[in-house]
């Protein structure tokens, strides 16, 4: 660049601008945080170290206060990613830091945006459309992919990468091609992100919801939210269906845009620390709508919904004065989670039937051990529990039955046995793959 060239650009724009121009001296880390939203130089952590997980919190809530864009929203997952690692494992180098952002290079990882195109996880930089997002089993997803997740490009087709980023499953779910289509999407990717998961909610919601009963079809960590804010509450149920829509898409792509999921388990604090209390990230909603992250110590056994996608999982906490459901239905009304049930036969009573040729389906499986390690209301609620065509529900039993050595590396267990030992949220994740796979017949 010629000397004495001057950068015209909007407020908060030029860092961006002088980033991709190579012209700021920033390692690989803060070039990430920077793609990701903070767009000021001002705005990145001091070079210190060790990073600290409360420096992890600290960057967090700076991003949270972004707003989320399509062009954004990947290189956010990532620092999401990251801080979450960072606030799980504990103080890091930077030097580890910026050589844990190669990894995304290295596997060649994408995401699933907002908008139902496949973009670069680091840069944010379009690489074909998908499909159009739909709330279906308990995630946004479009096609055969989910978002929130990580898809490594290696070898020319996308396949699904664990917490390593390294491949879980050897099927391909779709060739990387060169998209004529994506001309057509705005070049810095500014569109708000949240927007494109309107029409999504609007299935689910299509009137306004007076009570938390009333959000039980939506993601159940964004009703966790909204349910942990009497203050917010009491003016969501003011807005108009389409005033609640928006701040519920806005909501959802925060929250995966950082945490990787919208989706939320209600458990009990126990085993996160051998004294009484355990310093855990707790994710709040404040009166006017914005995500607040806390590192705070909270008693263990004390309730709370566990918002996870991957390392770091956020707590919303149970608001304690809301503890039954008082319906005399078995049930337990969690504002921080969707209302869980005694039993199955209460769940059954309280629902009703399936629907027409269709079964309930528990994701995570109601075993004795499941039910022992997580409590029946964990299992028997309208997120865990899924109506399923009769045929593929019956597919999905006789897989979870039978053994499948190139996914389990046991010629001895059968997918259940090897399953059980897993965390609630492992077993989640492998039950709604499960269904989208047999479904596809990709299993």
């Amino acid at each position: 660049m010629p000397v004495g060239t001057v950068i015209l650009a909007p407020s908060g724009k030029v860092s961006r601008q002088a980033l991709e121009m190579g012209l700021l001296d920033v390692d690989a880390f803060e070039k990430l945080l920077v793609r990701a939203g903070l767009e000021d130089v001002d705005e990145l952590p001091l070079r210190r170290n060790p990073f600290t997980p409360d420096d992890a919190v600290e960057v967090l809530g700076r991003l949270m206060e972004k707003p989320v864009t399509l062009g954004t929203f990947p290189p956010r997952m990532v620092a999401g990613f990251l801080l979450r690692e960072v606030l799980e494992r504990g103080e890091v180098s930077r030097e580890e830091l910026a050589r844990r952002v190669t990894r995304f290079a290295r596997e060649q990882v994408a995401v699933l945006r907002p908008d139902g195109y496949l973009a670069w996880a680091l840069n944010g930089r379009t690489q074909q459309k998908v499909a159009p997002i739909a709330w279906r089993n308990g995630a946004f997803r479009a096609g055969n992919f989910e978002l929130g997740r990580f898809y490594s490009g290696k070898g020319g087709v996308f396949r699904p990468v664990d917490a390593r980023l390294q491949a879980s499953d050897s099927r391909p779910l779709a060739e990387v091609y060169d998209d004529a289509d994506v001309v057509n999407r705005s070049l810095d990717g500014a569109e708000d992100a949240f927007v494109e998961l309107y029409h999504a909610l609007g299935q689910v919601l299509s009137r306004p919801a007076d009570s938390i009963a009333g959000l039980r079809h939506l993601p159940a960590g964004i009703v966790a939210l909204i349910a942990s804010s009497p203050q917010y509450w009491e003016r969501f149920q003011y807005m108009t269906a389409g005033e609640q829509i928006r701040e519920t898409a806005r909501l959802a792509t925060s929250v995966v845009a950082i945490w990787g999921a919208a989706s939320a388990t209600t458990r009990t604090l126990k085993g996160l620390a051998s004294g009484i209390d355990a310093t855990v990230p707790v994710l709040s909603l404040s009166a006017e709508g914005a995500l607040v992250l806390e590192r705070i110590s909270v008693p263990v056994g004390r309730t709370a919904a566990v918002l996870s996608g991957g390392p770091g999982a956020a707590i919303i906490l149970q608001r304690g004065d809301d503890s039954g459901s008082g319906d005399g239905s078995g049930g337990g009304s969690t504002p921080s989670g969707p209302k869980g049930y005694s039993s199955f036969k209460s769940f059954k009573r309280a629902m009703g039937p399936a629907g027409n040729g269709k079964e309930w389906h528990h994701v995570v499986e109601q075993t004795d051990g499941n039910v022992a390690r997580f409590g029946p209301q964990a299992l028997h609620n309208v997120e865990n529990v899924i109506p399923l065509d009769k045929e593929l529900h019956n597919s999905v039993s006789a897989f979870y039955s039978s053994h499948q050595h190139r996914i389990t590396g046991s010629t001895s267990l059968t997918v259940r046995q090897w399953l059980r030992t897993q965390s609630f949220e492992a077993q989640c994740a492998f039950g709604l793959r499960a269904i989208e796979n047999i479904r596809n017949r990709l299993w």
